[in-house]
C-alpha cells in the first residue's frame, strides 16, 4: 500500500509539473511582430538615407505593442536597372524577428550624375556621413559575414538609438537570417543622454560558434 501511495503521489507531482510547464510555454512570447507596408510609389537613390524607404511602414507586436520606431532596412537587392527589393526587419523584446519586403524604384548615382560613374561603384568607398555602399553578402567559408550601412552616426542628446538600425544584413553557410539576427553583438558602452563619442564593436556568431570579422562603429552624441 505504501508503494502504491508513493506511486500515486509521484504521478500527481508529474502531472502538476506538466501543467506548470505547459502554462509557462503558452505564456512565452514566441510570435514575431508583424510589419505592415502600405502601397506607395517609392524612389530610392543610391547613397540616400532610408527616410523615404520607411514611408508607410509600421510594425505591431502582440506583447510589446507598437514597434514602428524599431523597424530597420536589412538589405536592398537590385532586381533590374531601375528597380530593387527592400527587405525590412524588426525585433521584439524576446528576440522574435518579423520581416517584410517591397519593391521600389532604384536610381544609381551614375543615373543621377553621369560624372560620378567612375567612383560610384568602388566597393568600400565611404559616402557622406560615413555611409558605406551596399554590397551583396556571401559567407566566408564556415564563418558568417555581416555588414553595416554606415560606420558612424551623430545623434542629439536624448535621441533614441537602435543598434540594429545600422546593420545592413548578415549571411551564413547554414543559419538563416532569423537565427543570425538573434546573435548579432554590439559590444560597447554608450549613453545617449550624455555628450561624447562612443565606439561600438559589431559582429555576429552562428550556431556553430563561428564569429564574423568585427566592424567598428562610432556613435557621436551632441
Amino acid at each position: 500500500m505504501k508503494h502504491r501511495g508513493l506511486a500515486l503521489i509521484m504521478a500527481a507531482a508529474c502531472a502538476v509539473l506538466t501543467v506548470i510547464a505547459a502554462f509557462i510555454y503558452l505564456r512565452q512570447d514566441n510570435k514575431p511582430p508583424e510589419i505592415k507596408i502600405e502601397e506607395r510609389d517609392i524612389t530610392y537613390t543610391e547613397g540616400d538615407g532610408y527616410e523615404a524607404l520607411m514611408e508607410g511602414v509600421s510594425a505591431m507586436d502582440k506583447v510589446d505593442g507598437d514597434l514602428t520606431g524599431k523597424v530597420f532596412v536589412s538589405k536592398i537587392v537590385l532586381t533590374g536597372d531601375d528597380s530593387a527589393i527592400v527587405y525590412y526587419g524588426v525585433m521584439d523584446e524576446h528576440k522574435n524577428i518579423g520581416t517584410a519586403r517591397r519593391r521600389v524604384t532604384y536610381r544609381s548615382v551614375a543615373q543621377e550624375d553621369p560624372e560620378a560613374e567612375e567612383t560610384s561603384g568602388v566597393a568600400g568607398a565611404e559616402g557622406e556621413n560615413g555611409a558605406v555602399p551596399l554590397t551583396p553578402l556571401e559567407p566566408d567559408g564556415p564563418k558568417p559575414v555581416m555588414a553595416l550601412t554606415t560606420d558612424q552616426m551623430t545623434i542629439k542628446v536624448g535621441d533614441d538609438f537602435d543598434p540594429l538600425s545600422v546593420v545592413q544584413g548578415a549571411v551564413d553557410d547554414k543559419d538563416d537570417i532569423n537565427t543570425l539576427y538573434q546573435n548579432i553583438h554590439a559590444d560597447g558602452i554608450y549613453d545617449t543622454k550624455t555628450e561624447g563619442s562612443y565606439e561600438i564593436r559589431y559582429y555576429v556568431t552562428d550556431s556553430d560558434g563561428n564569429a564574423s570579422e568585427p566592424h567598428i562603429f562610432t556613435l557621436t552624441v551632441e
